[in-house]
């Protein structure tokens, strides 16, 4: 059988590679966002967003608006946080005719501060609430809304809850962050940023192959700063069945050390906000991780570098490489060493589908949960390549999603339902990463996992 006559992708340009159409919503540069990892700076790193059910945190797509978030510790008494979405998503209305269409948001949050007096932290039955009016006028030539609150806040490790309300629609997007502050070393924490735009790094990554900025607070610019880099390596979680640990991430020693150069206030392309005082490392972010460190201390930045249209996966190399969870080995080497990848791939989804319709179902429901897995779970780690990530990509959504401080249960089937299937992920958050959880592996689950990849490779999947 010939599979070089039919094309089960969308070619990209010049028909080079194939670019996956997921489905309609809220779009950054082609590419499909809902929330971000609050980038936490010098020491810790904020946590995920989750979504407006909490039963269903991971459903997307029937959200009237699709917010982004950069949390930030300016001072040591005050935070700010940036928020960004689409601008065709409010709905626009006007009074009457002399008046401009407009939208009206609102922006509340709900402020948890977290005891640490045990080794678990509790939550906080005291609550700071905030609220912020976000209006504007209709503008055809913009894309995007963008937009600073800054409020006092004392130094502490926080829950906050957000909820981004549009006024017009009477629609409400809620999420929550986890905000570290509580060091008093470390009150005042850099931020990230994109200097070719000004903005801050929106999507909890850094677009690799393109300059990086770090904004440095006045108290760390008279030191050096070592750079150490991770290029990309091959990492999947095992098999919810094999009990293996998961490698740790080891950087090699810094290959180059800096001095932050003083941040000039005249200068454009920089965040909104104060910078009085501020230093600035700017620097070219190849692909991999990137760790700065401040010389003689513990203190230290760890951020990823990722292809520019992240989270989608649009290249033929990437492609194959996510569908190591249902393919076999010989399958999967097949397609790495194939003298032309496309067609390999091609073939490997045709096998299962026998038509290249419901091959290309097969792949949009595949490669969306790759997507969805990325936009939820990412963090040092790719979000498909994750504990959470694998049982996502492979089961689909679960019916069900439980959360406590120490993790999350996924339930698949009825809750209390003898017959149910159900995953426990542990949280194991560090100053690096606050998205990582670790699956309970249990001998148990290899029939559950081995009949789900059979459905896969029988191309009968429901989509869920």
């Amino acid at each position: 059988m010939r599979h070089d006559c039919f094309n089960l992708f969308n070619a990209g340009p010049s028909g080079s590679a194939p670019v996956l159409k997921l489905r309609t919503g809220a779009l950054y540069g082609g590419v499909h966002v809902l929330w971000m990892l609050a980038l936490c700076l010098v020491g810790c790193q904020s946590s995920s967003t989750l979504g407006t059910n909490l039963q269903e945190p991971y459903q997307w797509e029937g959200l009237s608006h699709h917010p982004q978030y950069v949390w930030h510790r300016c001072s040591a008494d005050s935070a700010a946080i940036y928020v960004r979405l689409p601008a065709h998503e409010p709905l626009h209305l006007r009074e009457n005719r002399d008046q401009p269409f407009g939208f009206s948001l609102q922006l509340d949050l709900a402020i948890q501060p977290l005891d640490h007096a045990t080794t678990d932290s509790v939550w906080s039955n005291q609550s700071l609430q905030r609220s912020f009016s976000w209006t504007g006028s209709a503008d055809p030539e913009r894309t995007e809304l963008t937009a600073r609150f800054s409020f006092p806040l004392a130094p502490g490790r926080y829950r906050i809850s957000q909820s981004l309300s549009d006024l017009h629609r009477g629609s409400t997007v809620r999420s929550a962050t986890l905000m570290d502050g509580r060091s008093v070393d470390a009150a005042v924490r850099s931020l990230v940023f994109d200097p070719a735009t000004g903005q801050p790094a929106w999507n909890g990554h850094l677009a690799a192959g393109q300059m990086a900025g770090i904004l440095v607070p006045p108290d760390l610019t008279d030191g050096q700063w070592m750079h150490a880099a991770l290029p990309p390596v091959d990492s999947f979680p095992s098999a919810p069945f094999l009990d293996r640990s998961p490698r740790p991430i080891s950087f090699p020693e810094p290959f180059e050390s800096r001095m932050p150069a003083a941040v000039d206030a005249g200068m454009a392309n920089l965040p909104p906000g104060d910078w009085s005082g501020w230093g600035m490392l700017i620097w070219d972010a190849t692909a991999g991780l990137h760790q700065w460190t401040v010389q003689g201390s513990l203190r230290h930045i760890t951020l990823p570098a990722r292809r520019a249209h992240f989270p989608s996966m649009r290249d033929v190399p990437e492609m194959i490489r996510a569908t190591r969870f249902i393919a076999t080995r010989d399958e999967y080497r097949t397609m790495r060493e194939a003298r032309n990848p496309k067609v390999a791939l091609d073939a490997f989804w045709l096998q299962f589908a026998g038509r290249p319709e419901q091959g290309r179902e097969l792949i949009r429901t595949y490669y969306g949960r790759i997507h969805d897995a990325n936009v939820f779970f990412s963090g040092l780690k790719e979000g498909w390549c994750t504990d959470r990530g694998m049982v996502y990509v492979v089961f689909g959504h679960p019916d069900r999603t439980k959360r406590d401080r120490y993790g999350e249960t996924w339930i698949y089937g009825d809750d209390g339902d003898v017959n149910a299937l159900i995953f426990r992920f542990s949280s194991r958050a560090s100053g690096d990463d606050y998205n990582v959880y670790e699956l309970e592996r249990y001998p148990g689950f290899r029939s559950p996992w081995e009949a789900m990849v059979s459905s896969w490779r029988r191309g009968k999947i429901r989509r869920r």
